[in-house]
C-alpha cells in the first residue's frame, strides 16, 4: 500500500512540475507577442448570406471572435478583455504609432502613413484585416457605409434568444442574427449591446476607428443603432462582408 501511495504522490508531482513549465513557457511566448493566437472560429468561413443589398455585398453568417474574445482595430488575433490595452495594441499607442497616424507627433519617431507608405490611408488594408487574413478572398471588415446599408435595407427584429436579434432583408427576406457580445478594454467589459468594428479609420483623429453600437436597451426604440467612433486598442466584435 505504501509503494502505491509513493507511486501516486511522484505521479502527481511529476504532473505538476510538467504543467508549471507549460505555463511559464507559455507566459514567455506572451511576452514576445501579447496576443491570444488562439484559432478563430475555424479554417472554414460561414456562409455569405445574401441579403438582397443594393451594393450586392454579403454578410457573414457569424462573427469572426468566439464568444468571450475580442478583436482590436487592425489585430489579427482575438484577444481576452484583459490583453485589451493600449500597452498591448498591434500598432503602438496614442503618441508613438506605427501605422494608421497622419500626424507626425502621434507617430513613432514621426512616423506617417504618407511619409513612409506615400499615401494616406482611410481604411485598414488587406493585410491587416482579420476577415481577409483568417477567411482569404473576397471577405472584408465591413465598412461604415456597408454598415449603413445594411441599417437602411434591413428590418430588426427579436430573436427570443437573450442579446440576439435578426436583421432580415426587406427585399428577399434573408437574415442574419447578430449578438450582444459588448466590447473589453482594460479588463472592463459592457456586455449590454452590441459593438462590431468597421474597417474605416478617423478622418480627423489618429487614436480612433469607427465602430457601431447596437442597443437593446433604448426608450422608445428597443432596436436602435449609431455609427460612433471608439479608441482602436478597444477590443469588439468582427462581422465580416463578402464583397463582389
Amino acid at each position: 500500500m505504501k509503494n502505491i501511495l509513493a507511486t501516486i504522490g511522484y505521479t502527481l508531482r511529476v504532473l505538476i512540475v510538467l504543467a508549471l513549465t507549460l505555463t511559464v513557457a507559455s507566459c514567455g511566448d506572451d511576452d514576445e507577442y501579447p496576443i491570444d493566437t488562439t484559432p478563430i472560429v475555424g479554417d472554414t468561413p460561414p456562409e455569405a448570406v445574401d441579403l438582397g443589398l443594393p451594393s450586392g455585398t454579403k454578410w457573414a453568417a457569424r462573427d469572426i471572435n468566439n464568444s468571450g474574445y475580442y478583436v482590436a482595430w487592425g489585430e489579427l488575433f482575438a484577444k481576452r478583455s484583459e490583453d485589451c490595452t493600449w500597452a498591448n495594441y498591434r500598432f503602438g499607442s496614442p503618441n508613438a504609432f506605427t501605422k494608421y497616424c497622419f500626424r507626425p507627433d502621434l507617430g513613432k519617431d514621426g512616423y506617417t502613413d504618407e511619409a513612409v507608405l506615400g499615401r494616406k490611408l482611410t481604411e485598414l488594408e488587406p493585410v491587416d484585416d482579420i476577415a481577409r487574413q483568417q477567411w482569404g478572398e473576397g471577405w472584408r471588415i465591413p465598412s461604415k457605409e456597408q454598415w449603413q446599408e445594411l441599417f437602411d435595407n434591413c428590418d430588426f427584429y427579436d430573436s427570443q434568444q437573450e442579446n440576439k436579434v435578426i436583421f432580415e432583408s426587406k427585399r428577399n427576406h434573408n437574415s442574419i442574427v447578430l449578438t450582444a457580445q459588448g466590447y473589453a478594454f482594460n479588463g472592463g467589459i459592457d456586455l449590454a449591446r452590441c459593438y462590431y468594428w468597421t474597417r474605416t479609420f478617423h478622418e480627423s483623429f489618429d487614436s480612433f476607428a469607427y465602430y457601431i453600437l447596437f442597443d437593446f436597451s433604448f426608450y422608445f426604440d428597443p432596436y436602435s443603432y449609431l455609427i460612433g467612433f471608439q479608441t482602436r486598442a478597444y477590443g469588439m466584435s468582427i462581422r465580416p462582408v463578402k464583397e463582389n
